[in-house]
């Protein structure tokens, strides 16, 4: 009896495997996203419908951050991100819906301060997930959307900012900015619910198959 052939070494690609967190969090960021463009239509909706489609848009903003942040957390092949960036989805996710109408019952309608304390708390908590997205696995250029997005809603906010607060009287250029916000709020949605789509989608791999015959 001979002994056994030399084996037979081969790699084969591993079947992708898709996170149903990721994949539902990218359809609500569409969703969120494609909401806001509805509600920024001139003239399409009253005063009520209006406040129903805003309220519709935060919350399916929030629940994306929820669904993310759960496929963040999952032990599986998909993207994972730090313990810091999974926690700052989570708590983003509930301070965007609650937060304004409870700082605005506690310092009152006429306050500015329901407006700063709520960006500084938008901004800390988007900073830690850009962060976390950054150091991820993520491939370029993915990885680096969320940041991108942030800078230009974030840019785009100041120069609201500085518009409202008196520098500049031009209607015209103040409805622009707004506009050019609105757009970007908008756009930058529609980039998170692609980088999650494509975080769904589990990490390259392969499998080593070993294989030989016994002769007789």
């Amino acid at each position: 009896m001979s002994g056994p052939d030399s084996p037979v070494i081969g790699v084969d690609d591993a079947p992708s495997r898709w996170s149903p967190w990721w994949l539902a969090s990218g359809a609500l960021f569409m969703a969120s996203a494609l909401l806001a463009a509805f509600r920024s239509l001139p003239g399409s909706l009253d005063l009520g419908a209006l406040s129903g489609v805003s309220t519709a848009v935060t919350l399916t903003f929030s629940l994306a951050l929820v669904a993310a942040g759960v496929g963040a957390a999952r032990h599986d092949d998909t993207l994972r991100l730090p313990r810091a960036a999974i926690i700052s989805l989570f708590l983003l996710a509930v301070w965007l819906p609650v937060a304004p109408p409870a700082l605005t019952a506690s310092f009152g309608i006429a306050s500015a301060a329901p407006l700063y304390l709520n960006a500084l708390v938008e901004l800390g908590l988007s900073g830690a997930i850009v962060a976390g997205v950054l150091r991820s696995p993520l491939p370029k250029p993915w990885r680096f959307i969320p940041a991108i997005a942030l800078a230009a809603v974030v840019f785009g906010s100041l120069l609201q900012g500085a518009f409202l607060s008196g520098s500049v009287t031009d209607q015209g250029a103040m409805i622009l900015v707004s506009n050019v916000l609105t757009l970007a709020r908008i756009l930058a949605t529609g980039a998170l619910g692609a980088v999650a789509l494509r975080a769904a989608r589990s990490r390259a791999g392969s499998v080593v198959v070993f294989g030989g015959s016994v002769a007789s």
